[in-house]
């Protein structure tokens, strides 16, 4: 088999190697010293905040939103639900919030993985279409990936 766990042996080679690779993606605040940390703790090491919002209103807890950011300035948008007894509009406000908490972190852009029925809320603040995951979860279910550059 040619695939085999990278093991201590290896990874100050693929350290380098990686360096070298963000240096030409234009990320070259990654020494090696940080990707061996990167090696060892993974993916993990590359987020800097993944935090759970709820929109309340009038005492009430409407919705739910998180946002993922990591290193290179770039969050995902998860997790946005309201609660079916209320107003999908709601949506668009849970988004604006999350928008303004973006430029706030300074990020550089914001994407989510859309629901064909949430489209719409994404487009009216100039998200635009990236691509499209089918079957993603569910068989039959497209998802939208959808970005916005703050």
């Amino acid at each position: 088999m040619p695939l085999v766990k990278l093991n201590k042996r290896f990874k100050n080679k693929i350290a380098e190697l990686l360096v070298k690779y963000f240096e030409e993606r234009g990320m070259p605040n990654y020494n090696k010293k940080w990707t061996i940390d990167y090696l060892n703790k993974g993916h993990k090491k590359e987020i800097k905040k993944d935090e759970f919002f709820v929109y309340k209103e009038n005492n009430k807890i409407i919705g739910v939103i998180s946002l993922i950011n990591d290193v290179s300035k770039l969050a995902e948008i998860r997790d946005e639900v309201v609660f079916p007894n209320y107003n999908k509009n709601y949506l668009k406000k849970m988004l604006l919030e999350i928008i303004n908490l973006s430029k706030k972190y300074k990020l550089r852009k914001i994407y989510a993985l859309v629901l064909k029925n949430k489209m719409e809320y994404y487009k009216v603040l100039g998200f635009k279409k990236e691509g499209l995951l089918k079957n993603h979860f569910i068989k039959g279910e497209d998802l939208t990936i959808m970005s916005k550059f703050i």
